[in-house]
């Protein structure tokens, strides 16, 4: 018999391939299996995904050394780990604005741009393709705060930051749904607190991975946060401009009302 996968020549005896690793199935596909299979993925205690989940709190260095020097059935890969974060970030926007009816723009502009804040909601709908395209320059952030370590070139600290804010977009799935579907509070205040609170996350990875001092880690920190006011800033105005020409905003919008 010959593996499904690569087509590599089987023993009748072999459960897994000896050539790609694929799992042999001799069994025609029913719900029955198709259960046990999501559930050994999704459940199991000593999968890849919830020890990594795990392991991003207690030791992060571990897991993103694992990956960088090669030892890559330890954890789940930060591509496809940053990936279900960015999955699960676009599900709890969807509940937060369609079924609790959050204002995810309301009250972060003047009081007399309410209308601007309002229309900026479109921005939610792209959230996903931004969290992609934002990683990049988090990445290189990181790598010039800390090229004096001379540790991790620009390609690594893209895989640390990878496995980073896909541990955050989980937290913050985790966070935010209790607590909006509980307490009537803005979202502008929330992500604010979030904000502060995954830098400091940040930070505490990269103190482990570079085996940093408190006085260092908080000063690169202080520099990255400037670093992402800036940043947000900059992403506000290209929004804007998006809206603009998408018509999804009118100068009008902007005039003192």
């Amino acid at each position: 018999m010959n593996c499904a996968n690569c087509e590599a020549s089987l023993r009748s005896d072999f459960g897994y391939c000896p050539t790609c690793g694929a799992k042999v199935v001799r069994t025609r596909l029913t719900l029955k299996n198709v259960w046990e299979d999501m559930s050994f993925q999704l459940f199991n205690l000593d999968n890849t995904f919830l020890k990594t989940f795990r392991h991003m709190f207690s030791q992060p260095q571990n897991v993103i050394n694992s990956y960088i020097t090669g030892i890559r059935k330890r954890y789940m890969n930060p591509i496809s780990y940053f990936a279900i974060g960015v999955t699960l970030s676009g599900i709890m926007f969807y509940i937060l604005r369609k079924v609790y009816e959050v204002s995810l723009t309301e009250n972060s502009f003047s009081d007399t741009n309410t209308q601007v804040a309002a229309n900026m909601d479109f921005v939610f709908d792209y959230q996903g393709i931004l969290s992609y395209l934002i990683i990049p320059l988090y990445a290189l952030f990181t790598w010039l705060l800390f090229m004096d370590k001379k540790q991790l070139n620009y390609t690594e600290h893209l895989v640390a930051n990878a496995y980073i804010f896909g541990q955050i977009s989980m937290l913050q799935l985790i966070i935010s749904l209790p607590i909006f579907g509980l307490f009537d509070i803005r979202y502008d205040v929330f992500n604010w607190f979030f904000l502060i609170a995954s830098v400091i996350y940040q930070f505490y990875v990269f103190k482990k991975l570079f085996n940093l001092g408190i006085s260092g880690t908080i000063l690169r920190g202080l520099a990255y946060l400037t670093m992402t006011f800036i940043l947000m800033i900059g992403i506000g105005i290209l929004f804007a401009i998006i809206g603009l020409m998408t018509g999804k905003l009118n100068l009008e919008d902007f005039a003192p009302k």
